[in-house]
């Protein structure tokens, strides 16, 4: 028989913790800063209300009524490779001396320039100067090693490989049980970022020299900025990766919920969270951004110039002019490995209630989940140490941006919207909603979304998307032609299963295609 959720919170507290993640403290700020700031902030909270709340909606609904999970992506391997770069500066701040905070260690070179703090003989240098911060030094020479390219994937980071083996037996540990003991984990996981995340802001605030030119961009929007058509996508694009909608977890997860759970309720309050964590998130960026401005002398476009790199760059630097840096440092990197624990734990346990579900010869097998978690975790971890190489960040930036992002996230999406709506049919799947939790009110309006609303945003974005492609690079290295086709192909690996399922059940049944 299926596990269930021992309590009616676990569900909840798994949801937030799986889509309360990284895209809210490091993807969220940036792409905020680069699409206006304060005015970002309005297609995303409208997207937020039209598009991700009835899509979390359909999504837990119909998990709850099928009680089976979907078709995994191929992202389980390099979003670990994310935490496996927190762990590294974390257990960096422990050091006496921040190591990204002069110029005086082994993998600095004489381009090196150092931003210490209050000291007023120290050189003011902006981040467009010449010279290379020892921030991002750090960064490129010691965390990754960074080689000249693809075709240089060079040796393996024995510290790296190290964090990496260590955060998949820990997430091995914590999901082989199943979803009744991983959800105790969640409990802790998912609310200590959040109480962390809530310290800083309001030690940020409260130390007030220098943030008013950074809150004053985020609240203070400039609205000429909502007459680009690209930070409508964007907007849509961020909801869409926060609240991860469209790639089945949540399906998965609400597949473990009991028949009469209240899948409503919990769908309103995700949503409501991870809106609220990513504003919190990006009023304590921001008036960091702006304090490291003012203490540097420079504009808020210089300092948060590192775009995704921002967390390991800009963050770092701006930690190192408070006071006891150390300890905010930790809590800092603390939290965003936490951030990242309940989404890759969730990952595994997916993986792993993939094949369970599908075949009944692993069913009836003893141990399945022990076993098969194991073989899972170290293929992941295999494929995670071409990441963890001199190279590894190239073969990383090839999965970030084409394994589950841009357009195939919002043809997935629509794609799920036309089976259920269009197919299935709404009527139907009303009926199965009355059965679980009763008479629901608002059909006329999820209706109007799921039938019209959301599917026109889903193929306007899969258009924009494919028009606007362009070469993959990373700063002024263009991958080889080889690396492109590759890439491309991991994006087709993600939407692949949808046609090629439907061809497998039709060879299967052996009936007509109408029928």
């Amino acid at each position: 028989s299926r596990q269930s959720w021992k309590k009616s919170f676990d569900f909840l507290f798994s949801s937030v913790g799986y889509c309360v993640g990284l895209g809210n403290l490091w993807r969220f700020p940036y792409l905020c800063f680069e699409n206006g700031g304060g005015a970002f902030l309005i297609p995303y909270m409208l997207f937020t209300c039209l598009f991700a709340i009835p899509m979390m909606i359909l999504e837990t609904s119909f998990g709850q009524s099928f009680r089976a999970g979907g078709l995994p992506l191929p992202n389980c391997s390099s979003y670990i490779i994310i935490m496996v770069w927190i762990t590294k500066y974390m257990v960096a701040s422990v050091s006496p001396n921040l190591p990204w905070t002069n110029c005086e260690n082994q993998w600095n070179t004489k381009n090196c320039v150092q931003f210490l703090s209050s000291d007023n003989s120290t050189r003011n240098v902006t981040l467009s100067d010449r010279r290379i911060s020892a921030a991002e030094e750090f960064w490129a020479r010691e965390v990754l090693g960074k080689s000249r390219g693809l075709e240089h994937i060079g040796s393996l980071r024995p510290d790296l490989v190290l964090y990496l083996g260590l955060l998949w037996i820990i997430g091995y540990f914590v999901t082989f049980k199943g979803i009744k003991w991983s959800s105790k984990v969640f409990y802790v996981t998912a609310t200590v970022p959040i109480v962390l995340i809530l310290i800083v802001t309001i030690r940020r605030l409260y130390f007030r020299w220098g943030m008013e030119p950074g809150c004053g961009y985020y609240l203070y929007p400039d609205l000429s900025k909502l007459m680009n058509f690209k930070v409508w996508v964007t907007a849509a694009a961020q909801v869409t990766y926060s609240t991860t909608i469209g790639n089945g977890i949540l399906l998965f997860l609400a597949s473990f919920n009991k028949r009469d759970h209240n899948f409503l309720k919990d769908a309103l309050i995700i949503g409501a969270a991870n809106a609220l964590t990513s504003f919190t998130s990006g009023l304590a960026v921001f008036s960091s951004l702006g304090f490291l401005a003012t203490k540097l002398n420079t504009t808020m476009a210089e300092v948060a110039s590192s775009g995704p790199g921002l967390v390991f760059i800009a963050y770092p630097q701006s930690i190192s002019l408070l006071p006891f840096p150390q300890v905010w440092s930790f809590l800092f990197f603390l939290t965003l490995l936490l951030l990242g624990f309940d989404s890759q734990f969730i990952q595994v346990e997916y993986l792993v209630n993939f094949f369970i579900d599908g075949s009944k010869r692993i069913r009836s097998l003893r141990w399945n989940k022990e076993i098969l978690g194991a073989m899972l975790c170290f293929f992941n971890f295999l494929v995670g140490l071409s990441m963890v190489s001199e190279g590894g960040i190239y073969v990383f930036e090839i999965f970030n941006r084409y394994a589950y992002a841009g357009w195939c996230t919002f043809l997935m999406c629509g794609c799920e919207l036309v089976a259920i709506s269009w197919l299935y049919g709404l009527d139907t799947h009303f009926k199965e909603m009355d059965n679980m939790i009763g008479t629901i009110r608002v059909k006329w309006l999820l209706k109007i979304s799921w039938k019209l609303l959301s599917p026109i945003i889903c193929m306007v974005a899969v258009v924009f998307y494919l028009a606007g492609f362009k070469p993959l690079e990373i700063g002024n290295y263009l991958y080889p032609l080889w690396a492109q086709c590759f890439a491309h192909l991991v994006s087709v690996s993600t939407i692949i299963a949808i046609p090629g399922y439907a061809v497998y059940i039709k060879l299967k049944s052996g009936k007509p295609f109408a029928e």
